[in-house]
């Protein structure tokens, strides 16, 4: 699974280059070289941690990878004429179930550093490090809560303009609980402030 989400990823980053030859003027002036960003991920995939029963006989899993991330931060470009740019980020990274009696979910802080090298055509792609810190399964009372070791892995990303789909390989350790893969795939929007 990881292998042909990579690959995937590397396509798009392939055809996204092969597009360059029909881009607007390369030489034109890339805009300002740095600012604020605001991202927002809704990203799926990993193990299950946790299974949630329902009345109804239905029930729920909740994913290692899942949930919803709030980042804030700033871009960079090291070089004026350069498409390559440096993004830094922190955020906040949750996940819930539907149970209307119960808070059970996992939580996390993030930490990302990340190159990107964008085309005049709107597409980018790029990659780097992503920090998990703290990540937290809450069993609000039904089961113990695990806390994990802080966990260090690897981000890929491939967009055009504000949209982008982005893939992250990481795993989770913790004493006395067996190592969780929390590896996931998701939609992620960027909010560039100062970008042309």
């Amino acid at each position: 699974m990881k292998i042909h989400v990579v690959t995937a990823l590397l396509g798009a980053v392939m055809a996204a280059g092969a597009m360059q030859s029909n881009a607007a003027d390369p030489q034109a002036d890339p805009g300002k070289r740095g600012g604020l960003l605001l991202q927002a991920d809704i990203d799926y995939g990993g193990d299950d941690v946790a299974t949630v029963y329902f009345e109804d006989d239905s029930s729920q899993d909740l994913k290692a990878g899942q949930g919803l991330a709030i980042s804030l931060g700033g871009w960079f470009r090291p070089i004026e004429s350069s498409p390559f740019e440096l993004q830094a980020s922190v955020g906040y990274k949750f996940s819930t179930t539907a149970a209307s009696n119960a808070d059970i979910g996992m939580q996390r802080m993030l930490l990302q550093l990340e190159g990107l090298y964008r085309w005049p055509n709107g597409f980018y792609a790029g990659g780097g490090l992503m920090q998990h810190m703290s990540p937290k399964l809450d069993g609000d009372g039904f089961f113990p809560d695990v806390d994990f070791d802080d966990a260090t892995g690897f981000n890929l990303e491939v967009g055009w303009k504000w949209i982008s789909l982005h893939y992250t390989d990481i795993s989770y350790s913790s004493d006395g609980f067996e190592d969780v893969d929390g590896s996931h795939f998701g939609v992620r929007l960027t909010w560039r402030v100062g970008a042309k």
